[in-house]
């Protein structure tokens, strides 16, 4: 589907998901490297690609997953919680990630037309979660916000979009999602939401497309066209 296209199913639009990680900050680069450096510390090994690959999910859902490919069992709880303080302790003494340059502006232009934001994140991540509300003043408030903390599944399964939908309010058809990693965009399709592709990381544009991204696009000035452009 082009951008107008989209767009022009727009007229009943009444609120955006927006993922976090990769969409709202430039944080994914960060996020590969404590992922990395977490796992290689125990002797395992996630290379960044895969960190790309499997944003999204909970932490708890990725630690399984390594061991599980690597170790060939499940983590207990003592090591769930060991990795994922590793990798916070990694993440936290890196240079604290950025809003991208003009997403509050972009927010603000939503905001003044009667659009809801909401964020929906696999994050637990306190520093993160607590940061949005200052990094996105009068536009993220806390009661606004689907993490890690409030699902059981986790993005691929559609529970957190289906969360986002029984929380506002709102129809399917009135929400739009915006995401930047393949398991984000197949949690929003399966819950029946048109989602967009905003493909900030090292990922090829076919992987969101093939998961049902209705228009990829890479750079601040593009996703604005697709909501904003007549």
């Amino acid at each position: 589907m082009k951008a107008n296209e989209l767009r022009n199913g727009f007229e009943s639009l009444k609120a955006v998901f927006f993922d976090m990680d990769g969409v709202l900050y430039d944080s994914m680069g960060n996020n590969a490297i404590a992922w990395n450096q977490a796992f290689a510390s125990l002797g395992l090994d996630f290379p960044h690609e895969k960190v790309y690959l499997n944003e999204g999910r909970t932490g708890s859902s990725t630690v399984q997953m390594v061991f599980l490919e690597q170790l060939g069992r499940e983590a207990n709880p003592e090591e769930l919680s060991e990795v994922y303080r590793r990798k916070s302790q990694y993440f936290e003494a890196l240079p604290a990630a950025r809003p991208f340059v003009g997403m509050v502006d972009f927010m603000r232009r939503l905001d003044q037309q009667g659009i809801a934001i909401w964020v929906v994140t696999g994050s637990a991540q306190e520093l993160l979660l607590e940061g949005l509300c200052l990094d996105f003043p009068g536009l993220v408030e806390k009661n606004r916000i689907i993490s890690a903390k409030d699902v059981k599944i986790g993005k691929p399964h559609p529970e957190p979009y289906l969360k986002a939908l029984e929380k506002s309010g709102h129809r399917r058809e009135e929400v739009v999602v915006i995401e930047n990693a393949p398991l984000g965009v197949q949690s929003a399709r399966a819950a029946g939401i048109r989602t967009i592709g905003f493909n900030t990381g090292i990922l090829a544009d076919g992987l969101l497309s093939q998961e049902g991204a209705e228009v990829v696009v890479k750079q601040m000035h593009q996703l604005e066209q697709v909501f904003f452009s007549n």
